[in-house]
Formats: structure tokens, sequence, C-alpha cells
């Protein structure tokens, strides 16, 4: 409705200066009566003067006199005073126009008592002894009620969602609003939860600005949802799977970091005691080789003459092997273990025990391991890459000092917060 209207207001513009360029061009040719007919339309056209030359033919029926000196800020004095216009009048109020003129009063009483988003036992006695004095039926105060019903319901939950905290006191007073303006519940928790995880999601972005998710983030996010009144078992109904998989990655890389691995139960791979699978990406190893494609041949002779009209040549010629570097990729499995880096690729495949290996790099989506005398290169995924280069630290770390402090203060940190996802 609100696009319709300024659609409207819009086309309302576009006619209104394209009518009144047409009466200039009317007024220059001498045509006055086209001229005068032509701003006539280009006057109601235009949403300005339109707009209040409507307003004033509405009230012509005086209504804006009786209404224009009440004081609805007192509520004791809008009866009153509405009392004495009428008996000023020169003619009595019809019924028609009676109800119509309560039906003013009712919605701007209204609008006065509900501005500051609390309505007391006075105002709502008030409002009821005009609805009685003017004979208003349900239907016509339900109309006037909903002139401003979701809007006003919709401001206050954004007032009461301004510090990003829902107290239980807001949330009554949210119900108590929407009850008395007959705003259905269902749409008022549909705008709740609108602006609720508006909100959360942008603590959500800010939490893990820096792609890690701790498990004291975790709380915190926990918390959020508590604050927010947002019902966490339904949480994954308002987030998006993108978001949800970012934040499992997210979380894995933090664990990662710190020494919590995941298992990889009864991987392909022969494990010896007391050895355990952390890690299984998919890999390509990258081979670089020097591959024969064929032979260039070169050739010199030498051209007599042996006798007359008769030549001879005399000469000879040798081949060379041309090669060439070839990139090969070999499709397979890269393996991480608590001791060492496998990768599976039948005739391909290598392992790299950690006391071998010299270094590791990862380079976009490259990963080198450098062994004595020899360099391994694959090629993963970028998220892949990170993972591994996380997970490989930490194992190495590990692999080295059993007694990991950073695991240990990681575990720790998991065992005193709460889960999220």
């Amino acid at each position: 409705m609100k696009t319709f209207l300024l659609i409207l207001k819009i086309l309302r513009w576009f006619f209104g200066a394209l009518f009144f360029l047409l009466s200039l061009g009317l007024l220059l040719e001498q045509s006055f009566i086209a001229f005068v007919v032509t701003l006539t339309f280009t006057i109601f056209l235009l949403p300005l003067s339109g707009d209040l030359i409507i307003s004033k033919i509405m009230n012509l029926d005086g209504t804006n006199k009786i209404l224009k000196t009440l004081n609805y800020s007192d509520l004791n004095s809008i009866l009153p005073t509405y009392h004495q216009n009428v008996l000023n009048l020169k003619k009595p109020l019809s019924d028609k126009l009676k109800i119509k003129v309560g039906k003013k009063i009712y919605y701007n009483t209204l609008c006065t008592s509900i501005s500051d988003f609390n309505l007391t036992q006075d105002e709502i006695f008030k409002l009821n002894e005009i609805k009685v004095y003017f004979d208003l039926s349900d239907q016509q105060v339900f109309l006037e009620k909903n002139k401003i019903s979701e809007k006003t319901v919709k401001n206050l939950i954004q007032k009461c969602y301004s510090d990003q905290v829902l107290t239980d006191s807001e949330n009554q007073q949210i119900a108590s609003i929407s009850n008395f303006l007959q705003f259905p519940e269902d749409k008022t928790e549909a705008i709740k939860n609108k602006i609720a995880f508006s909100l959360f999601n942008k603590i959500l972005d800010e939490k893990t600005s820096d792609n890690r998710l701790s498990p004291m983030k975790e709380t915190e996010l926990r918390q959020t949802t508590r604050n927010l009144k947002i019902d966490h078992q339904n949480i994954k109904n308002f987030i998006s799977e993108r978001k949800i998989k970012s934040l499992q990655y997210a979380k894995l890389l933090w664990d990662l970091d710190h020494g919590i691995f995941p298992l990889v139960y009864n991987p392909p791979i022969v494990l010896s005691r007391d050895e355990q699978c952390y890690l299984s990406i998919a890999a390509n190893l990258i081979e670089n080789k020097l591959v024969h494609k064929g032979y260039s041949s070169t050739s010199s002779s030498v051209s007599f003459r042996v006798t007359k009209g008769v030549s001879a040549r005399v000469g000879g010629g040798r081949s060379r092997p041309i090669k060439e570097n070839v990139t090969q990729l070999h499709p397979g499995t890269l393996f991480l273990t608590n001791s060492r880096v496998v990768f599976h690729a039948g005739g391909k495949s290598f392992q790299i025990p950690f006391y071998k290996l010299i270094s590791h790099d990862i380079r976009g989506v490259s990963f080198e391991f450098i062994v004595q005398n020899k360099s391994y290169l694959l090629r993963l995924n970028h998220n892949e890459a990170e993972i591994l280069s996380l997970g490989l630290s930490s194992a190495i770390r590990q692999h080295k000092n059993t007694n990991d402090h950073v695991k240990i203060q990681a575990m720790r940190e998991k065992s005193m917060n709460e889960i999220f996802i």
C-alpha cells in the first residue's frame, strides 16, 4: 500500500509538471480557455496544492471549527470543550456528522495518549467514555485503532530493542499495547522477530569478523539470544544456511588453532599403535615433469658440378630430441594424523613423518611440504588449505610437547562456556 501511494504521488508530480508546461504553452498561444482548464488540472494534480484544496473541501461541514480548540493532552477538558463548541453552532449537528466528529476526537485522543507508548487506566477510561458519548460501534473504534496500530507497535518494539535487550516488562508492555490496539498477535511476533534477528545478525557479524568462533563468543551469542528473547531452538529457522556453515567453519578453525581436533574413524590408511587420524582432505598432487615430445632434425650439404649438366650433393644431418615441461595432477586424499602426513593416491602416495618435515607453506590454494632433498606441492581449495595449515601446526606442536598448554587452556574455556551451534 505504501509503495502504491508513493508511485501515485510521483505520477501526480510528473503529470502536474507536464500540465503546467502545457498551460504555459497555451498561454503563449493566447488560448485562454484551454489555459484555464489546463491550469485547473495542474492545481489539482500537484500534491501540495491538490491535497490542500481537498482538505478544505472535506471540512466544509465545519468539523474543523469544532475540533480546533480541543486540547487532547487534557483528557478532562475534551468532552466539555466539544459540548461548548456545539452549543455555539448556529444549527445542531446531524447524527451522521456527530459520529464523524466523534471518530476524529477518538482518533486524536488515542494518538496523543499512546504517543508515549504507555496507556494509563485513566486514558483507557476516557477513550471508552468518548466511544460511549458518540455512540461509536466496536467496528468504528477498531478502524480508528487500525490506522495507527502497526506503526505504533513497530515503533514501540524498536524503542524496546534500542539497547539490544528486551526485558520482561518491555515484553509485557508490547503485549498490552498490541492487545489494546487489537493488533494481531502473530503480526506482533513477526515484527519482533524481524527486528530481533536484524540486531542478532549484526552482533553475529561483529563476533565472527576475525573468522573465529571461540567458546567465550559462543556463550555471548547464547546470552544475546536470551537478551533479545529469541528462541534458541528455532535459531536455525532464522539464520541462512550459508551463515550456519560459516559459523561451523569459524568454530572449527578456532578448535584447530588451539589443538582440538575432530577424529576420522576407520581411515583407509594403516595407523600405527596409538596413532589417531585428525583430518581427511581431498587434494591433488602437482607434479612437474620433463616429457619427451619428439625430435627435430637439421641437415647441411654441399653441391658441386661433375660435368656439363650434371651436379652432385654431398652432406649430412642430425636429430635432436624435443622436451617440454608438463604439469600433471594426481587426485587423492590427504590425511593428517598426530604423527605424520599421508597422501593416499595409488602409485603417487607418500607419507611424511613430522620429524622429517623441514617446513610447510600455504600459497593461495597450494600447499607445499618440504623434506630433505624433496618437496611435495598439493592443490586444495582455499578453506581446506587454511584448515590443513592450522591443523598441521597444532599437531606438530603437540607432537613435540604432549603437555600442550594451549590445548589445556582451550579445553578449560570450552568446559566453562555454552555451546551456541
